[in-house]
């Protein structure tokens, strides 16, 4: 990407970006090989770099050498020297994830809350970085913003949530709720995307140009990227395949229609169908339906590839339709392992009129969520500003 040109404060925030998304996807490199992989001056590069390594937002390292030649000095993100808070909110709780700037996780809790009212929310999301920040010991100065992860649709250039049917909310300016308590910037996507951000930053997608991801657990989704940019759509509601009608007739969805594949193929209707199948007092969990599949039993195998199945070819259409270098498989879902992944993958690949597109299993952990919210708030530190 050549430097782009305006005013000397753009030029500067534009040459800035350049070498810090370079450090990002390269790791450690000298201010030579910076100037010459991303076409500026080296006077611009040391110029810059002189500015973030003062800022803390950068730092040098010493690479060794053989030979009997000189230490090369390089530069690199200094991801220690800031934090952004992640919020996974869910229907009764939220978990708030503290990381560094690489999304590491520095320390975590969990909060009840009543995801229904977006008030209580916002205090929750401000006493839970009060206690992290308490607990951990760092210094809130530090401190970039918060990102807050959520179903439904939203407007993240206004921090505005549109629609979200599992919370009841509708047209709620979450972000500024939670800037006003916490007193530091706020941002609001779904969680989806907040995931894919995650991987684009730092996981899987760090070296692709466009990457895809499939998300499934409570609910379905995906996102993708393309030259660094999410695709949100009119009103932020691309990605929803959740909701592409995969059984004529079949179950009602929390968005009210009939058939969806979330109303089929989520974590909850996958439990729901073996319980109707195996009736039992207490409801089977999600590792229970996995170990039985792997021993060999006949119905949980058969749910898990039937669902396997269902999210592959609704998978292989999203990768045709946006040709994706790089697709990422997450979300809780994983956890069925390969009585639902193996079938999932392959039908995914078959259906993919593409053929080539690398594909990549995140496994899940319960952090994960929230890193992504915290990607939301690091994601500023490598975009142009709006």
């Amino acid at each position: 990407m050549p430097p782009l040109k305006g005013n000397q404060s753009t030029s500067r925030t534009l040459n800035r970006l350049l070498l810090l998304n370079h450090l990002r996807r390269h790791g450690p490199t000298a201010r030579s090989d910076i100037a010459a992989a991303i076409g500026l001056s080296p006077a611009a590069i040391s110029y810059v770099s002189s500015e973030l390594l003062e800022q803390r937002v950068i730092v040098e390292v010493e690479a060794a050498a053989g030979d009997g030649r000189r230490r090369m000095t390089r530069l690199d993100l200094n991801y220690s020297g800031h934090l952004s808070l992640g919020v996974k909110l869910m229907e009764r709780n939220l978990r708030a994830t503290i990381t560094d700037l690489g999304t590491n996780v520095i320390d975590t809790i969990t909060a009840e809350v009543d995801a229904r009212a977006p008030e209580a929310v916002a205090e929750a999301t401000a006493a839970a970085l009060d206690r992290l920040l308490q607990r951990s010991g760092e210094d809130r100065a530090r401190l970039i913003g918060i990102g807050l992860a959520m179903p439904g649709q939203h407007d993240a250039e206004r921090g505005v949530c549109r629609r979200c049917d599992r919370f009841g909310w509708k047209d709620v300016p979450i972000a500024e709720l939670i800037s006003e308590r916490a007193g530091v910037p706020a941002w609001v996507d779904n969680d989806v995307n907040a995931f894919a951000l995650a991987e684009h930053l730092f996981g899987a997608g760090r070296q692709a140009s466009s990457l895809a991801v499939l998300s499934f657990g409570r609910g379905i989704g995906a996102a993708m990227i393309v030259d660094g940019q999410l695709l949100r759509g009119r009103y932020g509601g691309a990605g929803e395949i959740g909701h592409v009608t995969v059984v004529e007739g079949g179950p009602r969805c929390e968005c009210g229609r009939l058939g969806c594949l979330e109303a089929v193929s989520s974590l909850p209707a996958i439990l729901n169908a073996y319980g109707m199948l195996r009736p039992s007092d207490r409801p089977i969990e999600p590792a229970a339906l996995a170990a039985l599949a792997a021993d060999g039993d006949p119905v949980a195998r058969e749910i898990l590839d039937t669902a396997g199945r269902r999210l592959g070819a609704v998978a292989g259409t999203f990768a045709t339709l946006f040709d994706p270098e790089t697709m990422v498989i997450g979300g809780e879902g994983v956890m069925f392992g390969p009585a639902l992944l193996d079938p999932l993958v392959a039908t995914l690949k078959e259906k993919n009129f593409q053929r080539d597109t690398e594909v990549f299993v995140e496994f899940w952990n319960d952090d994960a969520w929230a890193r992504g919210a915290a990607a939301l708030a690091i994601d500023s530190f490598f975009s142009i500003p709006s």
